[in-house]
């Protein structure tokens, strides 16, 4: 694997932590939903039967966007790495001229309440 990649890898862990711990939130949603249609009656279960229902739809859908988001950052940086290897020099033109307006504009900003 190429070192330009692994802050796409990053990213990926990032999306991975996230979806983890919304499922875990959508599991103790589920959990407490089952205390409370142990403990309620006709009307608890029905809202508990629809919380259920849409929690699962919930991350049926995460699940779906997580699959997306990871193809379009995957095909993001093979389209970035090719670009790179292609115009080396176009790229460390354009990595200098971001470095340059970042240090510009945080010079204006530190200048401007003297």
């Amino acid at each position: 694997m190429s070192a330009q990649s692994k802050p796409f890898e990053n990213g990926a862990r990032t999306v991975d932590s996230t979806v983890t711990e919304i499922n875990r939130i959508v599991g103790q949603a589920e959990e407490l939903l089952k205390t409370l249609g142990e403990e309620g009656g006709a009307a608890a279960e029905a809202v508990r039967q629809r919380v259920v229902r849409t929690a699962h739809q919930a991350r049926a859908r995460l699940a779906d966007a997580s699959h997306r988001v990871r193809g379009a950052a995957n095909e993001a940086a093979g389209v970035t790495d090719r670009y790179v290897h292609e115009n080396p020099w176009k790229s460390i033109a354009y990595g200098a001229a971001a470095g340059a307006a970042v240090a510009l504009i945080a010079t204006l900003l530190i200048h401007r309440d003297e």
